[in-house]
């Protein structure tokens, strides 16, 4: 639905705007943290050092003995006119570090130290004594390259970029998937209210023409064809208050279930005139709603019934861990390009509604859903000849069947129904 996509972007674009605007945020304040980490470490081990060297000058002996930290390799001792006096091996033979001299009253002060063409230095001065002629040492190093380069924040930068990025998708994702049930309910209303239109105006037309020319319509004609769309009215409604429910999640009693046994009860409660053939590989059972598996059975009987040339087939067996139940027909079959579209709601086909005019459409989607009520899956699958709808379900674990009789050895049942009443099946034809 536009409407709902317009949402979707409006909210995602929001978040998103929100995201980027905390992410440059947060990467500014991680940044200068991390500039001030390695600052404030530089400075402390310049710090340490300038103090061994001024305790060594004040004593009177020899710069030299002074250690030098390994980060810290850049260190003089300048006299009061600017001259070096002694120097670290790293910084012997280059000119005073700064011209800088801090005060009596404040004799150890940070520098950073630019020259031109020069990567700037980090450096602790220590002036040796209130003295007005006393020396001062530089401590220091030249500044790490990431304080030099811009590398950090170019890789703040790519991270902030995929955190936006990532998060817009995310919630992307999340608003839509909060929006399909709407979306889900409004492209519903739209096709049910379509399909509703049409019984309704039929039914409204044959009232009217009654009312306007009773002389000229037979009043048994007009009964029976209102109670045809009426019955069509009451079909829909109930097949969507079936869907409704099944898709609203509402739990319905579950029991252990011989699905051989509930075929062949279903096919010999429904004979007709088309022969079904049963075809049963020992008891297969599984937990679930007798009420929904026997519909969705009966959907598939009668959309078989309904498109079959001579006859039906029905296997019952199990295969990977699931009961699997195949219904086969020798009709014209569905082409692979409508084999999914034929589980949408009141999707019908051409055939279909030559076969049956009066279907609901919403049998295969009622049949699917139930399916998937029972953490299974309905498909068509390929067949030499017609269509072949294939049911899967988890098989019900021996340990919970409780006081159910023990497994047989496998068997085979086959019962054939040549069906000479007339046909009770559904009258709903192939939908997807």
């Amino acid at each position: 639905m536009p409407f709902l996509r317009s949402i979707q972007k409006r909210y995602t674009t929001a978040v998103a705007v929100l995201s980027l605007l905390f992410t440059v945020l947060g990467g500014v304040s991680l940044d200068l943290a991390i500039r001030y980490r390695v600052e404030d470490r530089v400075f402390f081990d310049a710090e340490q050092v300038a103090a061994l060297w001024s305790a060594q000058v004040r004593n009177g002996t020899l710069p030299r003995t002074a250690p030098v930290s390994g980060t810290v390799d850049l260190v003089q001792l300048v006299d009061a006119r600017g001259r070096v006096v002694d120097a670290s091996p790293a910084a012997t033979g280059r000119p005073p570090l700064s011209d800088f001299r801090p005060g009596p009253d404040d004799r150890l002060q940070r520098r950073v130290e630019c020259g031109p063409g020069e990567r700037c230095v980090l450096l602790m001065a220590n002036r040796v004594s209130p003295a007005p002629d006393a020396p001062v040492v530089y401590a220091g190093t030249a500044e790490p390259p990431l304080l030099a380069t811009h590398h950090l924040e170019y890789l703040i930068a790519g991270a902030a970029l995929l955190i936006v990025l990532s998060g817009g998708r995310l919630m992307w994702w999340i608003i839509g998937r909060a929006l399909r049930p709407a979306e889900q309910q409004c492209r519903l209303a739209s096709v049910t209210s379509h399909e509703l239109r049409t019984p309704i105006a039929g039914l409204r037309l044959q009232l009217e023409e009654a009312l306007l020319h009773p002389d000229h319509v037979d009043p048994r004609d007009t009964i029976r064809g209102a109670l045809s769309a009426t019955g069509r009215l009451e079909a829909i409604v109930q097949d969507l208050l079936t869907m409704t429910r099944l898709r609203g999640g509402q739990p319905a009693p579950h029991e252990p279930i011989d699905l051989g046994a509930l075929v062949t009860e279903e096919v010999k409660a429904h004979p007709g005139r088309t022969p079904v053939e049963v075809r049963t590989t020992g008891d297969v059972w599984v937990h679930g709603s007798r009420v929904q598996l026997v519909r969705l059975v009966n959907n598939l009987l009668s959309n078989a019934r309904r498109h079959a040339a001579t006859g039906v087939t029905v296997q019952v067996g199990s295969a990977g861990g699931q009961a699997v139940v195949t219904v086969t027909d020798d009709g014209n079959g569905i082409a692979p390009d409508d084999r999914e579209r034929v589980f949408d709601r009141f999707t019908r086909l051409d055939e279909g509604r030559r076969r049956d005019a009066g279907g609901t459409g919403l049998g295969l989607a009622i049949s699917r859903d139930i399916a998937r009520a029972h953490r299974g899956a309905l498909r068509i699958e390929d067949s030499p000849r017609g269509a072949r709808f294939v049911l899967r379900v988890p098989l019900m674990h021996r340990n919970a069947m409780g006081g159910l009789p023990p497994t047989p050895e496998p068997s085979r049942k086959i019962l054939k129904k040549s069906g000479r009443g007339v046909d009770t099946g559904s009258s709903r034809s192939r939908s997807e």
